[in-house]
């Protein structure tokens, strides 16, 4: 276990390293950053009990699934292991975020699944340590969810290591406090200013994808408006400890 908060203490520090000064060059800057302490928390302890969720509980499902996918791996009859590679990655990364927008609109619908996502949500300002602000309990259910349809496709371990480290510095990018020039390539990628629209305190919910915005546009959820204002409207606890107690109080679905 101590490895496991080695490598999430040195992918944290890393993430700071690379997005803090671009945050500072070509940030919003609004305001002062509160909360620090809590998303750091989040960062650290959040990810440490997600290690011991995945130990204890989700690595376990997920390992049983893979006896009921093919008996083999998907694309093998194709003779370019290239060429393999791109189909493997390409479409575990179009099903985890086809898993992923599918969970998240239901995470703002279904009153259980929004009292957990609700932490996510109470980050008052976005950057790239707001990122790690999510319940442990959301992000193994998530896990779960976002991976079984990978492994009962039969995607190998190491296209599958690479998707999740591509989602997870995704996650961390989108966050980020970064002021990006539009262009086409953000109809096809997801940006700060799209995701940061989602968690718009003001407007009807929208843009639930996380790195390909055409999702939104296919099913009708995208909207371009940038966002002001941050959080909830209602107050929330300021601590790691206050948010991590926050789901089991009671919340309306947004």
């Amino acid at each position: 276990m101590s490895g496991g908060l080695e490598r999430i203490l040195v992918f944290v520090a890393l993430a700071g390293l690379a997005f803090a000064p671009l945050e500072h060059l070509f940030g919003h800057h609004r305001g002062p950053r509160r909360d620090r302490l809590a998303d750091l928390g989040f960062a650290t302890v959040g990810e440490l009990l997600v290690q011991l969720g995945m130990v204890g509980l989700v690595g376990v499902l997920l390992a049983g699934l893979d006896g009921l996918g093919p008996d083999g791996l998907l694309f093998e009859e194709l003779g370019s292991r290239g060429l393999r590679s791109v189909l493997e990655i390409g479409t575990g990364l179009l099903v985890f975020e086809l898993m992923g927008y599918a969970y998240h609109r239901a995470a703002h619908r279904v009153p259980a699944l929004w009292r957990l996502h609700a932490v996510h949500h109470s980050a008052e300002h976005m950057d790239w340590l707001a990122s790690f602000r999510q319940h442990p309990l959301e992000t193994l259910a998530m896990t779960f969810v976002q991976n079984a349809p990978l492994v009962l496709l039969g995607i190998p371990l190491g296209s599958h290591a690479l998707v999740l480290l591509l989602v997870r510095l995704n996650t961390v990018f989108v966050h980020a406090d970064l002021r990006l020039p539009r262009g086409r390539w953000s109809e096809l990628v997801a940006t700060p200013r799209f995701h940061h629209r989602h968690h718009a305190r003001d407007g009807a919910v929208a843009n639930y994808a996380s790195m390909f915005p055409w999702i939104d546009r296919a099913f009708g959820t995208h909207d371009a408006t940038e966002a002001e204002r941050f959080g909830l409207r209602e107050a929330t606890p300021r601590s790691f400890v206050g948010l991590l107690l926050l789901p089991f109080g009671r919340r309306s679905v947004s």
